[in-house]
């Protein structure tokens, strides 16, 4: 789903999630569930004293203004999509399952 979703993403706003993945960017998870249509995630992009909400489930959302004026999938989201694909990436080469995270616990 990830993966398929990043295929959507413009190529000027995939490229400035990349830099920011590269720059450091961090993305705190506020959940994490693992669904029939794949994984579920939402949580906060922090950088630079900034911060935005993203939510990737059936659609995706951000707090930001690229996506609140023109409905587009922003660098937010292709960044939680590109950090979650290489936590995903790091827990197989470590041998360890993937872990959901529910919120409130």
């Amino acid at each position: 789903m990830l993966r398929k979703l990043l295929g959507k993403v413009e190529e000027g706003r995939f490229g400035r999630a990349l830099a920011g993945l590269a720059a450091g960017w961090q993305f705190e998870v506020g959940y994490r569930v693992f669904g029939k249509s794949g994984v579920e995630v939402g949580g906060h992009v922090r950088y630079g004293g900034k911060k935005y909400t993203v939510h990737i489930q059936g659609r995706c959302t951000c707090s930001c203004d690229d996506y609140m004026r023109r409905k587009v999938l922003c660098k937010h989201i292709a960044f939680v999509a590109m950090a979650e694909l290489a936590y995903y990436a790091a827990e197989r080469s470590a041998h360890r399952q993937p872990q959901e995270v529910r919120p409130g616990v």
